[in-house]
């Protein structure tokens, strides 16, 4: 692969795609009949599992969301608060740079060490750690 197709696959601008905004993890606090209310006015981004709420010691609580900066200024300008954390768009495109290049394996002629397991041979199980 050249450097020239590389860049194209990490930017969807050099191959005429739109570019989606960036994500920020943000942290929305308020009262349990607030995320009641905010779960039906707004469609939002929990990441790859059901919402999380984290109890605050004054009974409130707080839910960890993905969101651009223009749904973080929606539901502030409805009265949520919010606070923005890390831009985990950047934080991706930075973790990108440290995929290797290449066929590690060889072919084949490499074996692959480490904790993961082979999986789908004579019906035993397993999954990759």
């Amino acid at each position: 692969m050249s450097d020239q197709d590389r860049s194209d696959d990490l930017n969807p601008s050099a191959r005429g795609e739109e570019t989606l905004p960036d994500l920020y993890a943000a942290r929305i606090t308020g009262r349990p009949e607030t995320f009641a209310r905010l779960r039906r006015e707004f469609e939002l981004d929990v990441g790859c599992r059901a919402p999380h709420f984290e109890v605050n010691p004054d009974g409130s609580g707080t839910m960890l969301v993905y969101a651009t900066e223009e749904r973080i200024r929606e539901l502030q300008a409805a009265g949520y608060r919010v606070e923005t954390g890390e831009n985990v768009s950047e934080l991706g495109r930075e973790r990108q740079k440290e995929v290797g290049e290449g066929d590690r394996f060889k072919g084949g002629r490499v074996t692959p060490r480490g904790l993961g397991a082979k999986t789908g041979r004579g019906g035993e199980g397993g999954s990759a750690v």
